[in-house]
């Protein structure tokens, strides 16, 4: 897989304290990949290092296989929002953008309105940047970041003050620009519920290092919490199981429902066993934990 952000022990000191330990990172082509910490963790320090906007004590950052002395050219294949952009109050979304293209030697119009319509901002033509609400702020600032036609996007909480919305809306635009344009995205969010609509991997930082990271579909096979099955006689089916399984563990509910707290992943195995048996199993389901369950866990553990 191509990786899009390589890092090399990169690592940031403060006077106060370690602000990032070597850290070894590969973001590759086509993910969402989700940065989770609490505050503190270290994640804006890493942002504002791949951005730029700090300078590393040791280590390296490539983008793109470039070597870490081309880094700066190749971060004009990237779009970076670390912090909300400043815009001009008394001006419209074209306006401001304008504003930004030509500062940047940006030679293309037209890629102005392209990226106004990416937003969805083409439908308030003679709002003025003051008369935003905090959604259409984010948007704006996102359309920014899209106005060189970025490969990458890295987000430092690109939902923070929103309201159900405005989140909803970044949400739809993020996947869209991924699904349909194969923008890679590097994203940070306290909203975790958010971050498991989207992101395709997960990496937990905490003072300073990573602790994991594991893919979608990892998470989703350890957030398994519970099996439940509705039976038609579920004595018979707890002895049967219990013949399969010796270290079985669960809990008989009402309605003929059996609740089951390990063996998650034998679903399949499991309603077979019961059908060979003539046991009618009419509903099966499993429980999930959350992404926040799981980091909260994590943060036990670690």
């Amino acid at each position: 897989m191509e990786a899009i952000i390589r890092t090399h022990q990169l690592e940031k000191t403060f006077k106060t304290n370690k602000g990032l330990k070597p850290l070894d990172f590969q973001l590759f082509k086509g993910e969402i990949c989700a940065i989770i910490g609490k505050n503190g963790a270290g994640k804006s320090t890493f942002f504002k290092l791949l951005a730029g906007q700090l300078q590393p004590s040791g280590g390296e950052v490539a983008f793109f296989d470039y070597v870490a002395q081309e880094s700066n050219r190749a971060r004009k294949r990237m779009g970076f929002m670390i912090e909300s952009p400043e815009f001009f109050a008394d001006l419209t979304a074209y306006e401001n953008l304008n504003y930004f293209r030509l500062q940047r030697g940006i030679s293309s119009k037209e890629i102005v309105k392209k990226v106004i319509e990416t937003v969805d901002l083409a439908q308030y033509p003679a709002t003025r940047f003051k008369e935003y609400s905090m959604g259409m702020k984010q948007r704006l600032g996102l359309a920014l970041t899209l106005m060189t036609g970025p490969d990458c996007l890295v987000l430092d909480e690109p939902t923070n003050g929103l309201d159900a919305k405005g989140i909803s809306d970044i949400r739809k635009l993020l996947l869209k620009l991924n699904k349909e344009q194969n923008v890679t995205i590097l994203i940070s969010s306290h909203i975790l519920s958010e971050l498991q609509l989207v992101a395709t991997r997960f990496v937990f930082i905490d003072k300073g290092r990573v602790i994991e990271s594991l893919s979608s579909e990892e998470l989703h096979n350890r957030n398994k919490k519970a099996l439940k099955l509705v039976v038609d006689h579920p004595a018979r089916a707890t002895r049967v199981l219990e013949e399969s399984f010796t270290d079985l563990k669960y809990t008989v509910l009402a309605d003929n429902t059996l609740k089951l707290e390990n063996h998650v992943e034998d679903a399949a195995q499991i309603n077979r066993i019961l059908m060979q048996h003539d046991i009618d199993v009419k509903e099966i389901t499993t429980e999930i934990n959350s992404l926040e369950d799981y980091f909260l866990n994590l943060e036990v553990s670690s």
